[in-house]
């Protein structure tokens, strides 16, 4: 069923003509790359060929494609923990997530609706196709809870501004940056960036990141990312655990602090390959 809705979706956009005549999707883009390794169908050829290619010799305890494979389910799953536990613990019912992606399986609107029906969510990715994609999924969803914006993390304060038709800046916001800052280099302030967003949102707020850590000894791995800087048109910077640890300056880190993504809070029983070194941690503004 899955399949047809979304063959359905590519023969709308094509008929409606949804997406802009400038958006040139020869060139290779980071979420229709995933997507297409997450085995979804809002791919084009060149996203196929750049996986194929780049991941050809993607290093870690499985490797290769499914070696990604492993990875981004295990970035998934850390995902999920957070949103529970921001939805279910802390009691946060506003979420606000930036550098989205595609819609897959366990979004965060699925994964906290199903904890908090009251919740309200908006998601941001600045692909006008991710965008058009999204919108045409979500438009089957009856709920008013949930938005979908374009919008460009360089810009935060527009992406507030916008945001808050659907949120309450008064009240908690949970800021989920799950794989939005490894894309900007130190020349791009990422750190202020993330202060932005901590200064608009008020006291019991929280900040939640996952970042690509540095591991300078594996030569396959510095090789990997070196490739896919250069056939993504994006460029991956990785950071230490000190320098992610800046982006929480200021605010309450909630346990077990900044870590990798399998550790951070582990569901009872979770085992298996240990995905590529990725930096998760969720802090609390006071």
């Amino acid at each position: 069923m899955k399949e047809e809705i979304m063959k359905e979706n590519e023969i709308v956009i094509a008929d409606s003509g949804v997406f802009p005549e400038s958006i040139d999707t020869t060139v290779p883009h980071v979420a229709r790359v995933l997507d297409y390794l997450l085995g979804g169908q809002a791919n084009y050829p060149a996203d196929r060929a750049v996986a194929k290619q780049a991941f050809a010799g993607w290093p870690g305890e499985v490797g290769g494609v499914d070696g990604v494979r492993v990875d981004i389910r295990g970035h998934r799953a850390a995902l999920i923990r957070v949103v529970r536990y921001l939805a279910g613990e802390v009691g946060i019912r506003q979420f606000l997530d930036i550098g989205s992606g595609l819609p897959t399986v366990d979004n965060v609107h699925e994964v906290a609706l199903a904890t908090a029906p009251d919740s309200r969510i908006v998601y941001i990715d600045r692909d006008p196709i991710v965008v058009a994609h999204a919108r045409y999924l979500l438009g089957k969803d009856t709920s008013d809870r949930v938005a979908y914006m374009e919008g460009d993390l360089h810009d935060p304060r527009d992406l507030l501004r916008r945001a808050a038709d659907t949120l309450d800046f008064a009240r908690p916001v949970a800021v989920v940056m799950f794989g939005a800052l490894h894309f900007f280099d130190n020349t791009e302030a990422p750190d202020k960036i993330v202060r932005t967003f901590v200064d608009a949102v008020p006291s019991g707020s929280h900040i939640a990141i996952s970042h690509f850590a540095t591991d300078e000894q594996d030569g396959a791995m510095n090789e990997t990312f070196e490739q896919m800087n250069r056939q993504w048109g994006e460029s991956v910077t990785r950071r230490g655990h000190a320098e992610v640890m800046r982006f929480f300056a200021g605010l309450d880190l909630i346990e077990p602090g900044v870590v990798e993504l399998p550790d951070w809070r582990p569901d009872l029983g979770a085992g298996g390959p240990r995905p590529l070194p990725m930096w998760c941690g969720v802090a609390r503004k006071p």
